[in-house]
């Protein structure tokens, strides 16, 4: 059931922002973008309804400016087995330290990740879609098996299996001492 109170309905976040102020303000944004924004991913789905839910939290760490995130969404993608639509729960989350130039990533210890500032204004819709690609799985599939075609190949897999056996020549004499 959809409800037309405002307050219910999710925060749509700016498409760029200011990190470095961002930072300053010891800042958190909450909210979601609409599929339809993200052009390299809408390649990739079945459909572009829905949002991506995002947390990003502005700060400092270990001495560093810092954006920790969190994303997540659900996906209309395409099975590669029966390629018939599956939908895909996909979620991540990433730490960068925010530099502005090469000495500054010189500085940074191994578990910080670098996010090079270009300008005053950063795309957080750039760095999402960056983040959700590498979210993605290798293989897109449905769990369970996805279609009658791939039951009985997987039927003839295991039979082809069994008759190979060493001895299932013998298990086969066997049996028919059995019946007779």
């Amino acid at each position: 059931m959809q409800t037309s109170d405002p307050a219910l309905k999710p925060v749509e976040l700016p498409e760029t922002a200011d990190f470095v102020r961002q930072v300053e303000m010891n800042r958190t944004l909450e909210g979601v973008y609409p599929l339809s924004k993200f052009t390299r991913l809408k390649e990739l789905l079945l459909s572009d309804e829905g949002f991506i839910s995002v947390k990003l939290e502005f700060g400092e760490c270990v001495g560093f400016a810092c954006l920790r995130a969190k994303i997540s969404a659900k996906l209309q993608l395409e099975c590669q087995r029966c390629l018939n639509p599956v939908a895909t729960a996909v979620s991540g989350g990433f730490k960068f330290a925010l530099v502005r130039n090469e000495e500054e990533y010189e500085l940074l210890p191994e578990e910080l990740e670098p996010y090079l500032l270009e300008g005053e204004e950063q795309s957080i819709i750039d760095l999402v879609e960056d983040e959700l690609l590498l979210c993605l799985p290798m293989v897109i599939s449905h769990d369970s098996d996805c279609s009658d075609f791939i039951s009985r190949q997987q039927k003839e897999i295991e039979a082809e299996k069994a008759a190979s056996h060493p001895f299932a020549a013998l298990q086969a004499l066997k049996d028919d001492f059995k019946v007779n």
